[in-house]
């Protein structure tokens, strides 16, 4: 793996035959108490920057001979300020809307599937003619009003399926019922919202208020954790810390995040 390309907005590696582009849409933050952990645990002073949770919101991108695979959409103008700049960082690592042509969500959550939708309430990716959503998410999606121009390229997507060659869905359920991972090459796990805050690395049984089942969420992230250090797999996340993709390292029970730089 190699870093070829960075801007303020998204950084490229090589992996193989394919590339794998980090987008950032956008950065906001969230309340302390987003974050739930047992009995004693406690955040530090620099888990919080003005008494709030940083939390950037990532799509990424997947090149290849096979097509251009977009991996969540971030949250275009339905969720918070400073969100929505997908079309921006996909300008910066040189690419058009029109050049991406598939798409698959880690799970319909309003930050990961709301980009699909452009301000002018069309589509933000014309060409993508296959939208992958969990089999357990698309209740959900189609119950979204603004979807409604999505719904005839909804594809249902199952643990194995290959959303282009060189890419696999894995099972990471427990954020939400259907929440996908995504291994590309057998070298990155894009893990989509496994981890929210750094914090969750020295202590993997924090949840997310936002985790529909936090047993099951926890119980995913100690096998997710497990089998990336076990394989060595590159690991890249929406809420991972800049710039997005990194190593594991563990150490005993605690891991670590290190980024990758150029």
């Amino acid at each position: 793996m190699r870093v070829v390309r960075e801007t303020p907005l998204s950084l490229t590696v090589e992996l193989g035959e394919l590339s794998v582009t980090m987008l950032l849409d956008g950065e906001t933050s969230m309340p302390a108490d987003c974050l739930r952990g047992p009995e004693g645990f406690a955040l530090a002073p620099d888990d919080l920057v003005e008494g709030c949770l940083p939390l950037p919101v990532r799509a990424f991108l997947v090149r290849g001979q096979a097509g251009c695979l977009l991996i969540d959409a971030g949250a275009g103008d339905a969720w918070h300020n400073g969100l929505g700049r997908l079309p921006e960082a996909l300008a910066e690592a040189g690419m058009a809307p029109q050049e991406v042509d598939i798409v698959a969500l880690s799970h319909s959550h309003v930050d990961h599937l709301s980009g699909l939708i452009d301000a002018e309430g069309g589509l933000a990716f014309p060409n993508a003619e296959r939208v992958f959503v969990a089999t357990e998410e698309l209740m959900a999606v189609r119950a979204e009003p603004r979807m409604a121009p999505v719904l005839p390229r909804l594809i249902p997507l199952e643990q194995g399926d290959g959303p282009i060659s060189g890419v696999v869905a894995v099972n990471a359920p427990g954020h939400s019922p259907g929440h996908m991972a995504f291994l590309v090459e057998g070298r990155l796990l894009i893990w989509g919202d496994l981890v929210h805050h750094p914090v969750q690395f020295a202590h993997p049984q924090v949840t997310w208020k936002f985790d529909e089942d936090p047993d099951q969420a926890r119980t995913t992230r100690a096998r997710l954790f497990h089998s990336v250090v076990e394989e060595g797999w590159l690991v890249a996340g929406a809420h991972l810390p800049h710039p997005g993709i990194g190593r594991l390292n563990r150490d005993g029970t605690v891991y670590a995040f290190h980024p990758v730089s150029r």
